[in-house]
């Protein structure tokens, strides 16, 4: 059955006087139709399926997600961290433990109060270099940096304390927890220790230097 209306005005019209598909405006006859609102384009040939967005504007290589956590360097390896611990260990553990072995064989109070002091100045010194230069002299050694994982740039020598600080209570408060801050990095995606983890810090790898106690680089 065709939808269109009677031409002559004089017969009924069968759909009632006021039909509800009644035309628009516009859809008169001799105009052409218009299905979309002015300033409005017809799809392309093909469908809708030819227009889709570029890729690109949706995450594609032009995109500004960021893929996964960036570092400023590459990440030093567990077995170098700990070679440059063990230097360090050398410096400063080695002879508090002697001083202090001695001063107790001995019954000397005062040689073992010594070695309590040098071992603490020591460590602090060297926990503020780390902080302040980004080494400590094990780590320039073996060629390693300690900076902060978003700005690449050293910590500071306060933040340095507390990182060397938080060390050391996980020594003094239970063995098994230094060690397992000593080897967390082995598992960890950007090879933090704990401590590390407090401080936002990462340990990259950077050109060697001769033994110094002293920073040479400022």
């Amino acid at each position: 059955m065709s939808n269109v209306p009677p031409e002559n005005p004089g017969e009924p019209n069968p759909w009632g006087s006021s039909p509800s598909w009644e035309q628009p405006s516009g859809w008169g006859a001799g105009e052409p139709q218009q299905p979309y609102g002015q300033g409005e384009q017809a799809p392309p040939p093909g469908g809708y399926g030819q227009s889709l967005p570029s890729y690109s504007q949706y995450g594609g290589q032009q995109s500004n997600w960021s893929s996964g956590p960036s570092v400023p360097g590459e990440l030093a390896s567990w077995g170098q961290r700990a070679l440059g611990w063990l230097v360090d260990a050398l410096i400063v553990v080695v002879p508090t433990v002697v001083l202090y072995a001695v001063g107790a064989a001995g019954k000397v109070a005062g040689l073992a109060v010594i070695a309590i002091i040098y071992g603490a100045v020591m460590g602090i010194w060297f926990s503020v270099q780390v902080g302040q230069y980004g080494s400590s002299p094990g780590m320039r050694i073996v060629g390693l940096r300690c900076v902060h994982k978003n700005t690449g740039q050293p910590i500071g020598g306060g933040m340095g304390f507390v990182r060397g600080l938080l060390h050391a209570v996980a020594w003094a408060v239970c063995g098994i927890l230094y060690i397992i801050d000593m080897l967390w990095p082995l598992w960890d995606s950007l090879r933090q220790t704990l401590a590390d983890k407090v401080v936002s810090t990462v340990v990259i790898r950077v050109p060697s230097e001769p033994f110094s106690l002293v920073p040479r680089r400022r």
